[in-house]
C-alpha cells in the first residue's frame, strides 16, 4: 500500500494565510517541510482522502495526475476537506478532457452531499454524468476501484453532522488515517480493538497541548497509542505519523521531531510518501 500526504495541514493552511505570529512567522523564514497545505491523502495514486483547496497547487507543485483518481472518500463537510467549488471541475468536456472517461465515485457524508447539491448552479441531474455520489454510513466498507478498501469510523469532531475518519485495507495491511478528531468516541475504540494495525496517521494540531476534543495534541495521541497497544490492536512495528497541524500547537517541523522522538512517531510533511 503506498500513502502520500499531499497537505498535512489544518484549515488556516501553517503557515496561516493572514497570521503574523511568532510561529507562522518562523515557518516562513524556515520554509521547507514548515510550508503546509490542507490535508488530503492519496492511496496507491488512484483513491484520495478529502478534497481540500489545494487540489490545484498540489496537482502543480507535486506532480500529481488528479485524472487518475477514481475514487474521493470525504470525511466531513468543512470547506478545508471538501471544496466543492474545484470538485465540479471534474465535469467533461467543459472543465476537462479524460479519454474513456466514466464518472468518478465520490464517498460523503450527508451535510457534505448537502453543501456539494447546493453549490452544483444548474438544474437538470446535478452530477451530469461525471461524479456518482454514495452517502457513508458508520462501520460501513466501501472498495474503491483500485480494490482498496475504506470502512467509515466516527470521529469526535463536528457533532452537527456525520464526520469520519477510515480504515484503510488492501487484503494485506491495515492503515488507520484518522484526522480531525478527538480522542475516540468509545464505539469507534472498539472497533479498532479488532484490528491488526501496521500504520496509524492521528491528529495532532494542538501540538504538545493536552487537549482531546475535537481534535488532539502529543498527549492524547500517545494516549491512544497506549489503548490500541495495550489491546494488542496496533503491531509492534506499526509505523505511527502524526499529522494536521496548525500554528497553535508552537512548533515548527523539526522542533515536532524531537517532541515524540522517544515515542518513536513520525511527523507528517507535505509529499511524504509512506509504503506500507
Amino acid at each position: 500500500m503506498k500513502l502520500q500526504y499531499l497537505g498535512t495541514a489544518a484549515a488556516e493552511g501553517f503557515p496561516a494565510l493572514f497570521c503574523e505570529c511568532d510561529t507562522c512567522r518562523r515557518a516562513r523564514e524556515a520554509g521547507g517541510k514548515n510550508l503546509r497545505m490542507r490535508t488530503g491523502l492519496l492511496v496507491n495514486d488512484t483513491a484520495l482522502i478529502d478534497f481540500p483547496p489545494d487540489v490545484m497547487a498540489m496537482m502543480q507543485y507535486r506532480g500529481i495526475r488528479f485524472s487518475a483518481v477514481r475514487d474521493i472518500f470525504v470525511s466531513h463537510s468543512h470547506s478545508d476537506h471538501l471544496d466543492v467549488e474545484d470538485l465540479v471541475m471534474r465535469r467533461g468536456p467543459v472543465f476537462c478532457v479524460i479519454e474513456n472517461d466514466r464518472p468518478i465515485h465520490v464517498h460523503m457524508n450527508a451535510m457534505s452531499k448537502q453543501r456539494l447539491d447546493e453549490y452544483i448552479p444548474y438544474e437538470r441531474e446535478p452530477y451530469d454524468g461525471y461524479m456518482r455520489i454514495t452517502v457513508n454510513e458508520y462501520f460501513k466498507t466501501y472498495e474503491a476501484e483500485n480494490g482498496v478498501r475504506f470502512t467509515f469510523l466516527p470521529a469526535d469532531h463536528a457533532p452537527k453532522e456525520q464526520a469520519g475518519f477510515y480504515v484503510i485495507e488492501d487484503g494485506e495491511k491495515t492503515a488507520v488515517y484518522a484526522n480531525d478528531t478527538g480522542f475516540f468516541p468509545e464505539e469507534t475504540m472498539a472497533y479498532l480493538k479488532t484490528l491488526s494495525i501496521d500504520f496509524l496517521s492521528l491528529d495532532c494540531t494542538y501540538g504538545p497541548r493536552d487537549l482531546d476534543r475535537g481534535h488532539m495534541g502529543i498527549p492524547a495521541n500517545r494516549r491512544v497509542v497506549k489503548e490500541l497497544r495495550e489491546a494488542g490492536a496496533l503491531k509492534a512495528d506499526a509505523t505511527i505519523v502524526i499529522h494536521h497541524f496548525t500554528h497553535n500547537c508552537g512548533l515548527l517541523h523539526e522542533e515536532l521531531e524531537r517532541e515524540v522522538e522517544k515515542d518513536g512517531f513520525l511527523v507528517s510533511y507535505d509529499g511524504m510518501i509512506v509504503e506500507l
